[in-house]
């Protein structure tokens, strides 16, 4: 490797960004999907405020964010969802720090960092 190459390092993980557990629908494989994530979710949400907070004003896609943090889209999605302040019903709100600006590139919308 050479001395100029550097790999991506996400930021620490901050222990409070997401201590709940992840958000799931009333159906089997949607529970069993969120217990089989739980723990892992913070870091991954950390990761994606990072890479969206990085892409400055261009902000990301889903798409982006899954190729570049290597998840899937169905990973992504629902960190993308937390990020935005949602939260399940009956669970104390969380405050939104991504937003979906009109702005598509590719078909779908752009997630942009909010300045807090």
């Amino acid at each position: 490797m050479s001395r100029r190459h550097t790999h991506y390092t996400p930021e620490p993980v901050r222990v409070d960004l997401f201590t709940e557990e992840p958000p799931s629908v009333a159906v089997d494989t949607s529970e069993a999907a969120a217990l089989g994530m739980q723990g892992k979710t913070g870091r991954i949400a950390a990761n994606v405020l990072s890479f969206i907070r990085g892409r400055g004003p261009r902000g990301a896609t889903l798409r982006e964010i899954a190729h570049a943090l290597r998840l899937n889209e169905n990973t992504a999605r629902p960190r993308c969802w937390e990020l935005e302040g949602n939260v399940p019903a009956g669970r104390r709100p969380r405050t939104a720090l991504i937003y979906k600006s009109e702005q598509k590139r590719d078909g779908m919308r752009v997630y942009l960092a909010k300045h807090l």
